[in-house]
């Protein structure tokens, strides 16, 4: 744990005012929970803006963190999936009183992933695991409510069997790794399985169904409101990006893939994952077009160029945005690691089975395993890796803010320095 000692003079003076407002607020129940919050506050409150404003303004967190937030446990993706149901479960609001209890849910949860990333609770693998599974959640819950009130009008899609389908949603980049960082776009590509006609009152094609499904959960998430917004999604990945349908069929996808896929693409689907919607026929589909698309059988000598091409393409970027102290796109930062695994995931996964993951925590090692990367390289880099996500989440945490910038003044990289010096679990 870190003390308040731990806080350079700089930066205590940022938060008497709100330690102030909290002594006028009744004792939290006596708690395992209750004892860490007391012994780590004003530590994570100094690193963290965004934890103390969501903690002034919401005036149940910290009894709740306290009592049911399981702050000093590991969870997994299932306790999300079903705090966030009991919050957000289809029929009990509409739309605005929806999109304020997942807004509040969000907050709650982001709350507690940055106190136990930066009290030590949590190891950084574990923190990039519960973001993921906290964003997976709350697409669930959106695209649930979508579902709901376009099947109320229209009727449900179903296949020709009578089986209800639903929208397929698959993660990308580093949602669809399972290693999402604390705020973050989400990158999305929405599929349906077959065509057909709903049966409602007010029929639609399914594709129609879908495309207004869609853009309905991307309004759900990140329509700013009083509360926030969830997340901002990014649907620029879907075939022919924005010209391109918000969501098309199995057949269309595969079509495309084949017709049209380019090397870049290969490069996007290494990560891409079933994030809802996958029993309408994810792993067929991943086995009949999207692993031969990314995982060639034989060596591709062509995806050199490619991979060549990229990294310059990466190269000018940086020196033409000037980021230097980027540590995502920056000289050896996380997008530079990212591609020296997901080149060899490119070049060599087709013969070799055990590169065919989305996680960069377990691919990297298996470089070392199949003697492509010298084993001490390898570990090298899975360190830098660690590293380099911890110190984005920290920067992240401060306000929420998606940014990568290391700070230049100097009251902030104090801050920043007992930030990412403050939690020694990795």
């Amino acid at each position: 744990m870190t003390a308040m000692s731990a806080v350079p003079e700089a930066i205590r003076a940022g938060i008497v005012d709100k330690l102030e407002r909290l002594a006028a607020r009744p004792m939290l129940p006596d708690t395992p929970a209750a004892a860490a919050i007391a012994e780590s506050l004003e530590y994570v409150w100094a690193c963290s803006a965004f934890a103390a404003d969501a903690c002034l303004r919401d005036e149940g967190l910290l009894e709740w963190l306290a009592t049911q937030g399981r702050l000093l446990e590991h969870v997994d993706a299932e306790w999300y999936a079903q705090t966030a149901d009991a919050v957000t479960l289809p029929g009990r609001y509409d739309d605005a009183a929806f999109m304020s209890a997942l807004r509040i849910f969000r907050r709650r949860q982001l709350v507690r992933i940055a106190w136990r990333d930066l009290a030590g609770h949590a190891p950084i693998e574990q923190v990039l695991a519960e973001l993921s599974w906290l964003a997976d959640a709350c697409i669930h819950a959106a695209c649930r409510q979508a579902a709901a009130l376009l099947g109320a009008r229209h009727g449900v899609p179903k296949d020709r069997n009578g089986v209800e389908l639903p929208l397929l949603v698959l993660g990308m980049g580093k949602l669809g790794g399972g290693e999402l960082n604390f705020s973050s776009d989400i990158d999305l590509v929405l599929l349906f399985a077959e065509h057909g006609e709903t049966a409602g009152p007010r029929p639609l094609e399914h594709e129609e169904f879908f495309v207004r499904a869609g853009k309905r959960v991307a309004q759900l998430l990140g329509t700013p409101t009083d509360d926030g917004f969830v997340y901002r999604v990014d649907l620029r990945l879907r075939p022919f990006g924005d010209s391109g349908p918000v969501a098309v069929s199995f057949d269309a996808m595969e079509e495309y893939l084949q017709q049209h896929g380019r090397d870049w693409e290969r490069y996007a689907y290494v990560k891409a994952r079933p994030v809802y919607g996958a029993d309408s026929g994810f792993n067929d589909l991943y086995r009949d077009a999207l692993r031969p698309f990314v995982y060639r059988r034989y060596l591709d000598f062509s995806v050199f160029e490619s991979l060549r091409a990229m990294k310059e393409l990466i190269a000018r970027e940086v020196e033409r945005r000037e980021l230097q102290q980027n540590v995502k796109l920056g000289p050896g930062g996380i997008r530079e690691i990212e591609f020296i695994v997901q080149a060899f995931q490119l070049l060599r996964g087709g013969s070799t089975q055990r590169l065919q993951t989305r996680s960069l925590l377990e691919a990297l090692p298996q470089l070392a395993g199949q003697k492509l990367l010298p084993a001490e390289t390898v570990t090298e880099l899975l360190a830098a890796y660690r590293f380099l996500r911890r110190v984005e989440n920290r920067l992240q945490e401060w306000n929420d803010e998606q940014t990568h910038e290391l700070p230049t003044r100097r009251s902030a990289q104090a801050r920043a320095t007992c930030n990412t010096a403050g939690a020694g679990v990795d």
